[in-house]
Parts: C-alpha cells; structure tokens; sequence
C-alpha cells in the first residue's frame, strides 16, 4: 500500500482495497478530485458528509480508506506547475 505520507493514525497493516471499503474509496476519490483542500482541512468536511448520510460505517471505521483513495486520486492528478492550456481544453 502506497501513501504519500500517512497521519499517526493510518493503520498500513489493513487492506484498504477490501471489498467492505468500496463506497469509502470512491468517497475519498471523488472528494479529492472535487478540492483543492489539504486533507487536514477536507477532513473535517468528509467526516461530515459521511456521518450526515446513510453511508456504510461509521466515520472512524472507514476513515483509513478515505484518506487512502484520497491519497492516491491527489498523487495521480497533475501538480499545478503541470498545467497547460492544452491540458485544461482551452
């Protein structure tokens, strides 16, 4: 499993990718395309919207996932200095 870096509480030991953690992995890559927030800002956020929702699991329980996709979508997509007109489709 590859994190950039992982906060203190993200446990490498469990296996994200695990079917049980679908609906947070595509939670936590759909948040990080849709933010230019940090996740100790957009953390707050998710935890939220999570909660508020009819969602699988509770916030704590899935939060390991969340950060995982989250981390992996932000690494995937081009850094700002990346960036080109051709790129953005102007």
């Amino acid at each position: 499993m590859n994190v950039s870096t992982p906060p203190p509480w993200f446990d490498e030991k469990i296996d994200y990718t695990a079917p049980r953690f679908q609906e947070a992995l595509a939670f936590g890559r759909a948040a990080a395309k849709n933010v230019t927030w940090d996740w100790d800002m957009a953390e707050v956020s998710l935890a939220e919207t999570w909660s508020m929702s009819s969602r699988q699991g509770r916030w704590m329980d899935i939060r390991g996932a969340v950060f995982y996709a989250w981390d992996e979508a932000r690494l995937s997509l081009p850094s700002k200095q990346d960036w080109t007109d051709d790129v953005l489709g102007f």
